[in-house]
């Protein structure tokens, strides 16, 4: 049997979950055909260099690379076996005239250098854009989303805990607004209601604002005795004086409350203001070199006057002015800093001191604020790195400005405690911290999905134009091959048999098949979406269309009693479906109309039909209006984005080895005794019926559609060919592996269990859907959920006119029914209904 495949590009072949692991690996690969640029270079202007020296230059020529990069880390394409030639050929060329070294510089070796050169800045640049900038960016979102959901869980829990302890904790006699705990009235008239007792930190509190209250009078009181007094000191007049070398108070008046008092821990506004002899600022100490704040900031002035301050741009963050490089500050500090004495190591580490310690550069377009002396590090000067002393914003402080910046204890304390001084209870604060964070995460990772749709926009374009890159490395690669095959035919001809033998060895080498060889040894996968799923605590239903779990999907639908309800699909699918055919409708001919599930269609039209119907509210239905704006290849293209983000997929997760073993691979020893057709599609339908009833479904409203598609168009390809075409496109959809390896990747069983389902649709999938059915219709059965009922006595119910005898023994039988056939008797009325809420409260 033939081996089946499809047309490998970079596109359908470097896709990862996690997306880094095929990134990199695709940018390896390419990095090795920048080594190979190198090393063809080397090699020409090396040939050049020794044509006119003698010929024993010629026989053993150097290495042109480094071990394992470039030639030397391949093993066996057509490049490297034509490259290896070439150099054996040219051990035994002899004597080479001057102007042939000539040709090979001037119309050989520097053009080609020329575009490698810019082949390899194109290459790091797209590297450092999608792997540096984009994956950085949507991992960090990832990490982001991760902190959101457990900040989410960790306030939700919290709000149940506060709502707990708020429901049992006792209560007094004033009225709740927030809580539903019954008010319980004693039994005993006499008796007092249980009053609630002040917590340990309601005491603190409000000892406090006593202390607090106290302060405020006594300030009040100073100032009125003297309007000209200041509250500084007012605040000074409060203080006990001291006796130096005692520290004990020498006005005796003083009140145990005003001594006690908190104000003497803190330092008053008179402390403050004391003229006190003036210091001047710190100097700043950069790699040992002592110099004064002013000094500092003179000399950054004068940097920013003198470096090359220009525009950056960062992809996702932006454009930022008058940016430098580290390497151009770092090399500016040494040539105008004479303390450095010309020291490179000196210069850097002040640079570092200037930015991590002092906080006076600004890291653009990283995290952190870390310094490199580099010229892809981008740095900013920042404002007060100009006016370190602060002479620019100095202002006169004013008594009552630095009295209520200093405070004291009690205002400290104050604060603390006015800070929750809405009222609102804990359990109703945290409750609402917990919707808040339930909101922050929701539009988080909604935001995350819509950043992973265009990041896989972005992917997609991104291999097509790597693909395109390497296609035409590999053709210049050949050009410059053939200019230096020719450039050598100009030689005598006596080395016209090594001509002709380097002449084979570069028609060997073919471009074509060197990147189908690098595709299928290094490829990562086909592409695999991984949706990001809002999941809630507070319910199970999904706000998406996309990305769901059939099974989940499936659970309201068992307890339906009517088979329409228990047949049912997701309306999105049957919409999808719905859609598809009405577009077939605007197809010119038959041909086209088949080529719609064939197609290769970019993510970018598959993702906005995607976002369309993710946007449809739960519960209302998806109208026809929303897919007469696309074609069928782009519908199409949105069914299959369905299946592929299925989690599980329609075949399980499970099924993988499962039907595997269906199918022998490719070159597999035969078995002795064959099995026959029939017992082949039976054992098919015996694996068919371990899936889920709802996947059964999804699978044979597929497969239906495609069926009918067949049966009503006619073309001239056969209906075989077709079926291998689709099962090739659609055969990874149904069913996937749990994580993909090298070995999993050349399994071919999936498109030939597609196939099986179209050709062989009757003998399979209804039966198979018959016998689930069958299966499924078997009662099982089910735990009733009751209400737990106390039967335990309480006094709410012995305080109502009731026997506490016949409730006692109500509450035994309950507990054993056993007693009541022991001793023959009936069994005692159930115990009366706890009373009304009204009856319980207290009389007025």
């Amino acid at each position: 049997m033939a081996v089946l495949s499809l047309p490998l590009n970079f596109g359908n072949s470097f896709w990862s979950q996690g997306y880094r692991r095929g990134l990199e690996v695709l940018f390896e690969k390419l990095d090795q055909g920048v080594h190979e640029n190198d090393e063809i270079v080397a090699f020409i202007r090396h040939r050049a260099h020794t044509e006119g020296e003698l010929a024993n230059s010629f026989i053993s020529p150097p290495l042109t690379g480094k071990p394992g990069t470039g030639f030397g880390a391949d093993d066996g394409a057509s490049l490297l076996l034509a490259f290896r030639g070439l150099q054996s050929e040219t051990a035994a060329q002899g004597q080479v005239h001057k102007n042939i070294a000539n040709e090979l510089e001037s119309l050989v070796a520097d053009p080609f250098d020329h575009w490698a050169q810019g082949y390899k800045d194109r290459l790091r640049e797209q590297r450092t854009t999608v792997i540096d900038n984009w994956l950085r960016s949507y991992e960090q979102a990832q990490a982001d989303v991760a902190k959101l959901k457990q900040e989410y869980l960790s306030k939700n829990r919290r709000a149940d805990e506060a709502e707990d302890d708020a429901k049992f904790a006792p209560n007094s006699g004033a009225s709740d607004t927030y809580t539903k705990s019954p008010r319980i009235r004693p039994a005993d008239a006499k008796r007092t209601p249980p009053q609630r007792t002040a917590s340990v930190s309601e005491r603190i509190a409000q000892r406090l604002k006593e202390i607090q209250k106290k302060s405020v009078e006594a300030i009040a009181a100073a100032t009125a005795d003297d309007p000209n007094t200041s509250p500084d000191e007012a605040e000074e007049k409060l203080t006990p004086k001291l006796d130096k070398g005692k520290g004990r108070a020498v006005d005796g008046a003083a009140s145990p409350e005003e001594v006690t008092s908190p104000l003497v821990l803190t330092p008053t506004a008179e402390r403050l203001t004391s003229p006190t002899a003036p210091t001047g600022p710190p100097p700043v100490v950069l790699a040992g070199l002592s110099l004064p704040q002013a000094t500092v900031s003179q000399l950054l002035t004068r940097a920013a006057a003198e470096l090359n301050l220009r525009s950056v741009r960062f992809p996702l963050l932006g454009e930022y002015n008058d940016a430098f490089t580290g390497e151009e500050f770092v090399a500016w500090l040494n040539r105008n800093v004479e303390g450095f004495e010309g020291s490179l190591d000196r210069a850097e580490e002040a640079a570092r001191d200037l930015t991590e310690r002092e906080g006076l550069l600004r890291r653009l377009g990283e995290l952190g604020n870390q310094f490199e002396d580099s010229e892809d590090a981008w740095y900013q000067f920042r404002p007060k790195a100009f006016d370190l002393e602060g002479k620019s914003g100095e202002q006169p402080v004013r008594n009552e400005t630095l009295f209520k910046r200093t405070g004291n204890f009690v205002n400290l304390v104050s604060k603390a405690l006015n800070a929750n001084n809405s009222g609102e209870p804990v359990h109703v604060r945290t409750r609402h911290e917990a919707e808040e964070a339930d909101k922050a995460y929701r539009v988080a990772v909604r935001r995350l999905d819509r950043q992973r749709l265009g990041f896989e926009e972005l992917i997609e374009e991104t291999l097509r134009v790597l693909q395109r890159w390497e296609a035409e490395r590999l053709a210049a690669v050949k050009t410059v091959l053939l200019q230096y095959q020719g450039t050598l035919a100009n030689i005598p001809k006596s080395l016209e048999p090594s001509m002709e033998r380097s002449s084979t060895l570069i028609a060997a080498f073919q471009p074509e098949s060197d990147l189908t060889a690098l595709i299928e040894r290094y490829r990562t996968g086909p592409f695999r979406p991984s949706p990001q799923i809002y999941e809630s605590v507070a319910h199970d239903e999904s706000d998406v269309v996309f990305g769901i779990d059939l099974r989940k999907w499936a659970e309201d639908g068992l307890s339906a009693t009517t088979d329409e309800k228990k047949d049912a699909i997701p309306s999105v699918l049957t919409a999808l479906l719905s859609g598809v055919e009405e577009a077939y409708s605007r197809a010119p001919n038959d041909v086209e109309k088949r080529k719609a599930w064939i197609y290769d269609v970019p993510l970018s039209a598959t993702h906005h039909l995607r976002e369309i119907l993710n946007a449809v509210e739960p519960g209302q239905p998806f109208g026809s209006e929303l897919f007469t704006r696309f074609d069928a290849p782009v519908i199409a293209s949105a069914v299959k984005l369905w299946f592929l983000e299925l989690n599980p997929p329609v075949g399980l997760y499970e099924g993988w080895d499962d039907f595997r073993r269906l199918y022998p691979s490719v070159g597999a020893k035969k078995e002795d005794t064959p099995i026959t057709e029939e017992q082949r599609l039976q054992n098919l339908g015996t694996a068919l019926q371990r899936l889920p009833r709802i996947h059964l479904f999804v699978l044979d409203a597929l497969i239906k559609h495609l069926r009918a598609l067949m049966e009503s168009t006619e073309v001239e390809e056969t209906d075989e060919v077709y079926t291998t075409k689709l099962a090739l496109s659609l055969g990874r959809t149904i069913l996937q592996p749990k994580v993909e390896t090298e070995l999993s990747i050349q399994d071919r069983h999936p498109t030939l269990l597609f196939i099986d389902l179209i050709k062989n649709y009757d003998a399979i999938l209804p039966p198979t859907i018959a016998r689930k059915k069958r299966e499924s219709e078997r009662k099982i059965p089910i735990r009733k959920r009751t209400a737990p009922i106390d039967m335990r006595l309480s006094r709410n119910r012995i305080s109502v006119d009731s026997d506490a005898l016949a409730l006692l023994a109500a509450q035994k039988v309950a507990q054993n029914p056993s007693l009541v056939k022991q001793r023959g008797v009936a069994s005692p009325p159930p115990p009366p209904p706890p009373p009304a809420v009204s009856k319980l409260a207290p009389p007025p």
